[in-house]
């Protein structure tokens, strides 16, 4: 398989990104779609994505998320 200009363009962007900021990178993945965020964080620990996260941001995040499942609309009962 022969080394195109996509893949000479995507290692190419690979070592600029090193070159970026912490504040330049996360300009750059503000333009990524919910998505291909998703993808983007998929193959990290989950250790690694909190990193950054204090205790009450964690805990603060997981109360609202127990609050939207509680409040939100239940599947109907089987039977009856």
């Amino acid at each position: 398989m022969s080394y195109t200009l996509a893949d000479y363009r995507r290692d190419r962007i690979k070592v600029l990104l090193r070159d970026l900021t912490p504040e330049e990178r996360r300009e750059a993945l503000q333009g990524l779609t919910p998505e291909e965020l998703r993808q983007a964080l998929e193959g990290l620990s989950v250790k690694e994505r909190l990193i950054g996260l204090s205790p009450e941001e964690m805990t603060k995040f997981l109360n609202k998320q127990k609050s939207q499942r509680s409040s939100g609309k239940r599947k109907p009962g089987r039977g009856g």
